[in-house]
C-alpha cells in the first residue's frame, strides 16, 4: 500500500471516528430538558464536578496563581493562541463584551498556550481584552484539563468545581446561556 492510499485510509477513518462521537454527543449529550427561564435559572442546582487542578501557573502581570485562587466566584477558563483564527474571533466577538458584561460577578481568566509572549500580548492588545491572563507555554494546564481542540473553554463553580468543559469556539450568545445555565448569573 502507497502512502497516499494509506494517509485516505486513515483520514476516512478519523471522518467515522468523528461522525460517531458527535452522534453519541448529540444522542446522549442532552436530556431534552429545556433550561428554566427568568430567575429560574438562578434556582437550578449546580453541577458538580471534579475539583480543579493545583497546577501552578505564571500571570502576564509576573505573578504566579492556581484556579483555585479564583474560588468564591464562578470562573470561565478560555484557552487561546495567536496562531488560532478561532480564538482571536471568539476573543473580541464573545469573551470581551461577555466579560464585560457579567465580570463582576464572573471571574474570567485567558490561558494563552504555546505561544510567544509578543504573539500573545499583541493580541490582547488588538482585542482590548481586560481579563486575568495566565501563560500555559507547554500546556499543562490545558492537558491536566483535558482539553481536545482550541480553543478551549472551561467553567468552574464557585467552589472550585470543573463544571462543563467546551471544544471549540463560542459564540457571545452561546457563552452568555452557559453562564446562566451553569451558574445562574445573566446580563
Amino acid at each position: 500500500m502507497d502512502g497516499q492510499t494509506r494517509n485516505r485510509i486513515l483520514a476516512a477513518a478519523l471522518v467515522v471516528v468523528f461522525l460517531v462521537v458527535a452522534g453519541f454527543v448529540v444522542f446522549f449529550g442532552s436530556s431534552g430538558d429545556e433550561a428554566p427561564a427568568g430567575d429560574d435559572v438562578a434556582a437550578m442546582p449546580k453541577p458538580a464536578g471534579p475539583p480543579v487542578p493545583e497546577l501552578a501557573f505564571a500571570m502576564f502581570d509576573g505573578s504566579t496563581a492556581t484556579l483555585a485562587d479564583y474560588e468564591g466566584r464562578p470562573l470561565v477558563v478560555n484557552f487561546w493562541a495567536s496562531w488560532c483564527p478561532s480564538c482571536v474571533a471568539e476573543m473580541s466577538a464573545a469573551f470581551r463584551p461577555v466579560q464585560e458584561d457579567l465580570g463582576s460577578e464572573v471571574a474570567f481568566l485567558g490561558m494563552n498556550i504555546q505561544d510567544t509572549r509578543d504573539a500573545a500580548l499583541r493580541l490582547v492588545d488588538d482585542t482590548g481584552v481586560l481579563f486575568d491572563l495566565g501563560e500555559d507555554p507547554a500546556g499543562d494546564l490545558y492537558a491536566e484539563l483535558g482539553g481536545l481542540g482550541m480553543p478551549f473553554t472551561v467553567f468552574v463553580s464557585a467552589d472550585g468545581q470543573i463544571v462543563e468543559k467546551h471544544n471549540g469556539p463560542l459564540t457571545q450568545s452561546q457563552l452568555e446561556e452557559r453562564i446562566a445555565e451553569l451558574f445562574g448569573v445573566s446580563a
